[in-house]
């Protein structure tokens, strides 16, 4: 009895996964894909994984041309000929981001979907840093809504903006970096609009992966501002839990099968991906006791007593010190 009990939750469990691989096959195959960043590192692994879910076409859009010849030799071998196109182009080049985007659309008979994840991390060089991951992805997603809007003459789609780990807190020694990934979410948030969502057909997902290996996040330590800020990122990492870009790439593939627009979603420590919301501010309203000038309260803290006092006198708002 007991095992037949075990043969049956198992045939149970094969029978999901050839649902789900279904599901996720009916968003994905045929269709054509542009990837930024894809050469190496995350975006390879995204490249893979479209490719195994029968993508019809990618675009592989990066400067990393000394990874090209390898890169693009492995996805003949595995997928055959004329799977993938490379562009050399920078991201944060605007007028040779728009020829490229032309480029990849005209030899794959138009673009489905777009991942927006070409990044760099700098912060010695926070300059080039804020022109790649802001203006580049700003850049990537212009394009994408352009091309594969409904608005636009597109058929629709599906663009990812690929963010960071929604914990900043593990990040504090990269204020340049953590500042230019928060400004994707609020790109994102602006673009999925349900009025705009409605006119472009395009669905905007964002993807914030944890600590994930790959060159950049090998190569981060030394490319802090200070020896100082060195120390502590690396004493912050080992408190987390690194996964491969292959699980943030497999996590993905569950997130397009079922990701609302707009949505954010989080994959972490090689585990299941999960959604995420930002509240609406109102929500985060503080309330204070406004029948009152001034509210004494007193606070022991470290065995000192300290007064906390609201004054709502001079401006109408109140302001406590």
């Amino acid at each position: 009895m007991v095992a037949e009990s075990n043969m049956k939750r198992r045939r149970s469990s094969a029978c999901e996964k050839a649902k789900e691989l279904q599901a996720i096959n009916s968003v994905i195959s045929g269709k054509n894909v542009l990837v930024t960043g894809g050469v190496t590192g995350l975006g390879f692994a995204f490249v893979n994984q479209f490719l195994q879910h029968g993508a019809k076409r990618i675009a592989i859009l990066d400067i990393n041309d000394d990874a090209r010849i390898r890169t693009l030799n492995g996805i003949e071998k595995v997928y055959g000929k004329d799977k993938a196109i490379f562009i050399n182009v920078d991201v944060s080049q605007q007028d040779k981001m728009i020829d490229a985007f032309e480029e990849a659309s005209q030899k794959m008979g138009g673009i489905d979907i777009v991942i927006n994840n070409a990044g760099i991390l700098d912060e010695r060089r926070w300059e080039k840093e804020i022109s790649v991951n802001i203006t580049g992805m700003l850049s990537t997603a212009m394009l994408a809504m352009d091309h594969m809007g409904l608005d636009k003459g597109g058929r629709g789609g599906i663009l990812i903006n690929v963010s960071q780990h929604v914990d900043y807190t593990i990040s504090a020694q990269l204020p340049v970096y953590t500042a230019t990934k928060h400004a994707i979410i609020g790109l994102s948030a602006s673009l999925s609009s349900p009025q705009r969502f409605e006119k472009s057909g395009v669905r905007v997902l964002t993807l914030c992966p944890g600590l994930t290996e790959t060159a950049l996040t090998v190569e981060s330590p030394n490319k802090l501002l200070s020896r100082v800020m060195k120390a502590d990122f690396v004493k912050n990492l080992e408190h987390v839990t690194i996964q491969t870009p292959f699980v943030v790439a497999q996590g993905l593939m569950l997130i397009l099968r079922v990701g609302a627009p707009g949505s954010i979603w989080v994959i972490e420590s090689g585990e299941s991906p999960y959604e995420v919301y930002v509240p609406e501010f109102r929500s985060l309203r503080r309330h204070y006791k406004n029948n009152f000038t001034v509210v004494e309260t007193v606070k022991i803290q470290h065995g000192r007593p300290i007064r906390e006092e609201c004054d709502n006198t001079r401006t109408g708002l109140m302001s406590c010190a």
